[in-house]
């Protein structure tokens, strides 16, 4: 008889939804730039393509093009085309749905932090 390992919840498509939700989430912003574009774009509140050169060092056009496609495909970004009698900008925001990103960006961040001193602190104590 097989035994079966029984989950904290009791619902068990309850778990099976969150564990989907979760997946789904760390393949939309898997990747080293999906993060650091929606960064910048909290911190910049707006950026043209251009921008994204300045403030993500190492991408490449083509890589940003695609990731900015999969975001603004997500709802995440929202490509925006500011109309002046010279010349048409178009620009990149967040959408009001990414800003729930940021509890969790923020999150990360923090972790990473406290991660980094953690790491140090003990690689100094190994030395020691």
């Amino acid at each position: 008889m097989e035994k079966k390992i029984k989950p904290c919840i009791e619902n068990e498509q309850i778990l099976k939804q969150r564990f989907l939700a979760l997946r789904d989430t760390l393949d939309l912003l898997s990747g080293k730039w999906r993060f650091c574009i929606l960064l910048n774009l909290h911190y910049h509140e707006k950026l043209r393509f251009k921008d994204f050169f300045e403030v993500s060092e190492g991408i490449s056009p083509k890589v940003l093009t695609s990731e900015l496609t999969t975001l603004e495909a997500h709802q995440l970004i929202q490509k925006k085309i500011e109309y002046t009698p010279t010349r048409d900008i178009t620009y990149y925001v967040l959408t009001k749905h990414a800003q729930e990103i940021w509890t969790v960006l923020n999150t990360l961040i923090e972790f990473g932090l406290s991660n980094r001193q953690e790491v140090i602190k003990s690689f100094h104590s190994d030395k020691d």
